[in-house]
């Protein structure tokens, strides 16, 4: 049987590895770790490998999954695996209003998703050497952007409204 859960704006659900999973209704944010597989159980018309599916499930009786709340960090919520289990990723949930977020920089490359509103990306180079010394350009609703590895980013405000920025990133006990 699958956990029916609910989840409430701004709560967030860890899943390990071969639980299946499915979303009956709302919007939401999904990153998983590196993997070389999905697996399909259903409701799809592409192919439902159900062998593979049968042979790869943890059958071990549990009870709801573990939904962690956002810890909140210089103008971001942040959303990691618990532990340093999985360090490949973690999800940060950025409300930009008044004040510009300073992202830092990172080990590894991230990635920017403008949900509502409008934003300035502002990004440098930390490396000698990079074609990409220093660049601004405008975030707006659906724009989706990846910052290359040793970057060092910041958002500002482009307007009076709000922005929504998620940025897929590894976890926070890996970065700079």
């Amino acid at each position: 049987f699958l956990n029916h859960v609910r989840l409430r704006p701004g709560q967030a659900l860890f899943l390990g590895p071969n639980l299946p999973h499915a979303y009956l209704s709302g919007d939401c944010m999904e990153i998983m770790a590196t993997s070389d597989n999905v697996v399909r159980a259903g409701f799809t018309p592409k192919f439902k490998d159900v062998t593979t599916l049968c042979s790869m499930l943890d059958y071990e009786r549990s009870g709801p999954a573990v939904i962690m709340e956002g810890e909140s960090r210089e103008g971001m919520r942040v959303y990691a695996p618990p532990g340093n289990g999985f360090p490949e990723f973690a999800l940060k949930r950025i409300d930009l209003s008044s004040n510009a977020v300073d992202l830092g920089s990172s080990v590894a490359p991230r990635i920017l998703i403008c949900v509502e509103g409008q934003a300035q990306l502002r990004a440098n180079s930390d490396r000698k050497n990079e074609s990409l010394l220093a660049t601004d350009i405008l975030m707006s609703s659906s724009s989706v952007i990846v910052l290359a590895a040793n970057c060092s980013a910041g958002l500002e405000p482009s307007t009076g409204e709000p922005a929504l920025i998620f940025m897929a990133c590894c976890h926070p006990c890996l970065e700079a």
